[in-house]
C-alpha cells in the first residue's frame, strides 16, 4: 500500500544462483555454520551523545517522538532484499541473492514512566527465496520481545534479531534490526530543515564487545501519507563491527528450543564455539512518522556492508568468511 507520492526503492539487480559447492563433510559443518549465523542479535543501545543543528523554521517547531499505548497492536509488512557474495576458504566464492517478505504484528505489552515500550513481535506470514530456493513457510518462529524508546532507539531485545537472522534463514548484517527512525531527544522541538546526531551503543549480550551506532538525522519535510500528515526523517547510519559471539553463553541465555526454531543445528557440538565479527555497514533510512498520532507509518532502508566472520571451535569448520553486498528493507503499516 505504498503512497503514490513516495518513490519506490530501486529495483534489485538480477537474481543469481549458487556456484557449485564442494561436498559437505559427514558432520554437516556448513549446516552448523548457517545455524551459527542465525544467532546474530541486532540491537541498539542507550544514547551517549546528542547534537542538534538548527536549520528549520522555528514557527513550525514541535516535539517529534513515538508514543505507545499499552495493549495496542499494529500490523506491518516487511520486505527485505540482500545481494552480495560470500568468500571463504572452505566454500570458495558464492553469490547471495535473498528476497523475503513477512507480515508481523507488534503488541505493546507495557509502557514505563519514561515512555519506553516493551513490544512483542510475532511473524504471521513469511515467504521468499534465498538463491532461488523457497524459504519454508511452515516454521513457527517464537515471538520476539524488545523495547523501543520514544526517540525510536531499540534499546533492548530478549531474543533473536528483529527482522534479521531469525527471519532470513541466517543471513543478516548486525544493525539491520533498527526498524524505527532515530528521532530527537524527547521534548526537543524541531522543524523541517533541522538535523541532529546521536552516538549510541549496546553491550553484545552473548559474548564480548559492543555494537556501536553513529546516526545523523534530518527532518526533511512534511508529507501527506494515507490521509495523514507525516514528518519525513532521513537518517545516515554507520555500524562498525567488533564483537565476538560465544555459543555457550547464547545457548544458556536463550535455550536450545529457541535456537532450534530458528534453524540452528548441532547445538551440542558448539559449547566452545565462537564467531568473531569485523567490518562495517553504512545505511540510509527514510521514515514517515504520523505527526498527530506519533506512530510509525513507513520506513525505507538501504545500504552497503562489508563484514568479516571468523569461526573457531566448530568441528570441521574453523575458517574465515568475508560477506559483502547491499541490503534493502521496507516496513509499511497495513
Amino acid at each position: 500500500m505504498s503512497d503514490p507520492a513516495i518513490s519506490p526503492l530501486p529495483e534489485p539487480p538480477p537474481s543469481r544462483t549458487w556456484a557449485s559447492v564442494p561436498p559437505a563433510p559427514t558432520r554437516r559443518p556448513v549446516g552448523v555454520a548457517v545455524g551459527a549465523l542465525l544467532a546474530v542479535v541486532v540491537l541498539v543501545g542507550s544514547a551517549i551523545a546528542f547534537v542538534l543543528t538548527r536549520g528549520g523554521d522555528r514557527a513550525q517547531a514541535q516535539p517529534l517522538a513515538l508514543a505507545f499505548t499499552e495493549g495496542r497492536t499494529e500490523t506491518y509488512a516487511i520486505h527485505q532484499t540482500m545481494r552480495g557474495r560470500i568468500d571463504a576458504d572452505v566454500l570458495g566464492s558464492q553469490p547471495l541473492d535473498m528476497d523475503v517478505t513477512q507480515v508481523v504484528t507488534w503488541e505493546v505489552l507495557e509502557v514505563d514512566d519514561e515512555g519506553v515500550a516493551t513490544v512483542s513481535l510475532t511473524v504471521s506470514e513469511m515467504s521468499g527465496t534465498v538463491n532461488g530456493i523457497a524459504i519454508p513457510n511452515d516454521q513457527a518462529m517464537p515471538p520476539i520481545e524488545f523495547q523501543i524508546a520514544p526517540d525510536g532507539r531499540i534499546v533492548s531485545a530478549g531474543g533473536l534479531a528483529l527482522g534479521g537472522a531469525g527471519q532470513t534463514q541466517g543471513f543478516g548484517f548486525p544493525g539491520m534490526g533498527q526498524l524505527t527512525p532515530i528521532l530527537p531527544d524527547e521534548g526537543q522541538a524541531v522543524a523541517p530543515g533541522d538535523s541532529w546526531r546521536k552516538e549510541f551503543s549496546q553491550e553484545f549480550p552473548y559474548g564480548d564487545g559492543v555494537i556501536r551506532y553513529t546516526a545523523t538525522s534530518t527532518y526533511e519535510r512534511n508529507e501527506e501519507v494515507g490521509g495523514v500528515e507525516a514528518a519525513v526523517i532521513v537518517t545516515e547510519m554507520t555500524v562498525p563491527l567488533d564483537f565476538t559471539l560465544r555459543f555457550g553463553e547464547l545457548v544458556a541465555a536463550l535455550g536450545e528450543d529457541a535456537l532450534g526454531a530458528a534453524g540452528g543445528e548441532g547445538l551440542d557440538e558448539l559449547d566452545k564455539a565462537s564467531i568473531a565479527y569485523g567490518g562495517e555497514g553504512s545505511f540510509t533510512q527514510t521514515s514517515w512518522v504520523d505527526l498527530e498520532a506519533q506512530e510509525l507509518l513507513r520506513t525505507d532502508t538501504s545500504g552497503d556492508f562489508d563484514m568479516s566472520v571468523a569461526f573457531e571451535g566448530i568441528p570441521g569448520f574453523e575458517t574465515q568468511m568475508v560477506f559483502t553486498g547491499t541490503f534493502t528493507q521496507r516496513i509499511e503499516r497495513r
